[in-house]
């Protein structure tokens, strides 16, 4: 028996059970009752024609509000992936961990999905989310002040939009306009485990100061050892393949669990940041995570968003004063000298021009990871 994430199509080097077993017979109160728990749900499925547990999935997500893992155990085949994935699941126990190939064939092999599920809850009609999201670039374009922009994305967007902050300069600019239009935005910040001090410090200031809670992200424990005992404590140095694959599991990984069922997704990419991103637009349907990505300070200079801060008396990392500009994990992001490219700071050991740690790639793409 193995575990299969079925939000990343890898095995999970867990040994956890249910802290509960649901039958499909299973009635309200067992529902109400399991998900009081707050441990693992597992759900049982005598036969491949049963697909009662589907509907208890969804019911636990949606009416008892359970946000903790749901598992699928019992008779289970590599076709039911897309259908447990959608409606709720988030491991299944797979029989022989061999055939975790034909299961990640599974869980990508339905390219459009027409009618909602609790990870899509908006239906994805073909086309009419692309133009959505592209309605809307246009029109955040019209609009100048920030805080009206977020005001509109909000407006357009409907259902859970995820703000993935790195406290750095234009994620705090963004933050402060969120609280100003008092839009209802998902904060969280993806805790690497090797972040600067700062950054932490610069969290609890912001929380402080906006009174809202950062929620902070970390990646899986598991697949962190698998990544060290692999490649080493700083393998990453080692090659291009190895800083992605590290990437991949601190970062990566747990943006896109978290992104899971989100209808949009809001990020501080700027066009001036590099030339692969000088033509981003502030607002495109992201097909491979099924969502609106929201980039509202696409066309701002560094001019204007430093004048933003200063005149809003924004709370800004303590970094930014010494020299660094884009601020990822410190042992790879060292201060620039003056003139230099913003990003010539993050991993500086590279003879690349288009330097990447994936968060706005495409999340399915194939890549090197423990």
């Amino acid at each position: 028996m193995a575990l299969l994430d079925l939000q990343t199509g890898t095995l999970l080097d867990r040994r956890d059970g249910p802290a509960v077993l649901l039958d499909p017979t299973a009635d309200a109160a067992a529902l109400a009752a399991a998900a009081a728990t707050g441990g693992i749900v597992g759900i049982h499925f005598p036969s491949f024609g049963d697909g009662r547990g589907h509907s208890l999935a969804v019911l636990l997500r949606e009416r008892h509000g359970f946000k903790g893992e749901i598992r699928a155990v019992g008779y289970l085949i590599p076709d039911l992936a897309p259908f447990l994935l959608r409606s709720g699941f988030d491991t299944a126990e797979i029989t022989d961990a061999n055939d975790v190939g034909t299961w990640q064939r599974a869980l990508t092999r339905i390219k459009h999905i027409y009618q909602p599920g609790f990870r899509n809850p908006a239906p994805l009609r073909r086309d009419a989310s692309r133009k959505e999201a592209s309605d809307l670039d246009a029109r955040l374009a019209e609009i100048d002040d920030l805080a009206f922009r977020i005001a509109e994305l909000r407006r357009s967007v409907k259902g859970r939009i995820s703000f993935s902050t790195s406290l750095g300069l234009e994620d705090q600019a963004i933050l402060h306009a969120i609280a100003e239009s008092g839009a209802d935005i998902d904060f969280f910040t993806l805790d690497t485990g090797r972040l600067f001090p700062e950054v932490l410090e610069t969290v609890e200031l912001s929380e402080i100061r906006y009174r809202l809670r950062i929620r902070l992200v970390s990646p899986d424990a598991a697949e962190i050892e698998a990544l060290v005992a692999r490649d080493g404590v700083f393998g990453f140095r080692q090659s291009v393949e190895n800083r992605l694959g590290c990437c991949e599991v601190r970062k990566v990984r747990p943006l896109n669990r978290e992104l899971a069922g989100a209808a949009g997704w809001i990020t501080g990419v700027r066009r001036e940041h590099s030339d692969t991103r000088a033509e981003v637009p502030f607002a495109t349907w992201d097909a491979a995570r099924a969502l609106t990505k929201i980039n509202p300070v696409a066309d701002w200079s560094t001019a204007r968003l430093t004048a933003y801060i200063s005149a809003h008396n924004i709370p800004v990392n303590p970094l930014h004063s010494r020299g660094f500009i884009s601020i990822g994990c410190a042992p790879c992001t060292r201060a620039v000298q003056p003139g230099e490219d913003p990003r010539a700071g993050r991993w500086w050991w590279e003879n690349e021009d288009k330097k990447e740690c994936g968060l706005h790639m495409n999340p399915h793409r194939e890549g090197k990871a423990a």
